[in-house]
């Protein structure tokens, strides 16, 4: 027979591994195939004319849950965008891009979506997802057909 002793320890540990799994927050992501780092590859224009021709600079888009970043390398790694997206069936709709800034007394800079043009997403935010695996994404929108391999 146990003893009140023993009772009492496994009331304890219970409650502690119960309060130590609610207080854990979820931060897995949940993007799925979208999820991950995406190099741009090659990017037209509606008329099949190249949009993008910098072959010592690379456009990357990396997205996780529900956030994109937005970067061009070699350059600053200050440089780049950070904005909210979400699916609205076979769409990608941007919203409110901002920037992080460090050592000011703003954290962040918003911009509008204007500013992503150099990213090859369009003033209103949307991109079409016409392709879209483990290795290959295609994206297209009023700026041209983006096509990007997963990095």
């Amino acid at each position: 027979m146990k003893t009140r002793k023993h009772i009492y320890i496994y009331c304890i540990v219970a409650l502690l591994s119960l309060f130590l799994q609610t207080s854990c927050e979820n931060k897995r992501d949940d993007s799925g195939t979208l999820g991950g780092m995406w190099q741009l590859v090659e990017w037209r224009n509606a008329d099949g004319s190249l949009a993008y021709d910098k072959p010592d600079k690379h456009i990357y888009y990396k997205i996780r849950s529900n956030l994109l970043m937005l970067q061009e390398l070699p350059g600053e790694t200050d440089t780049y965008f950070m904005t909210y997206y979400h699916l609205e069936g076979e769409n990608l709709v941007i919203n409110q891009p901002f920037t992080i800034v460090r050592d000011s007394e703003l954290d962040t800079i918003p911009y509008t979506i204007d500013a992503l043009r150099k990213y090859g997403i369009s003033g209103n935010g949307r991109l079409h997802i016409d392709v879209l695996n483990s290795d290959k994404m295609v994206l297209t929108g009023e700026s041209g057909t983006l096509r990007f391999r997963k990095y």
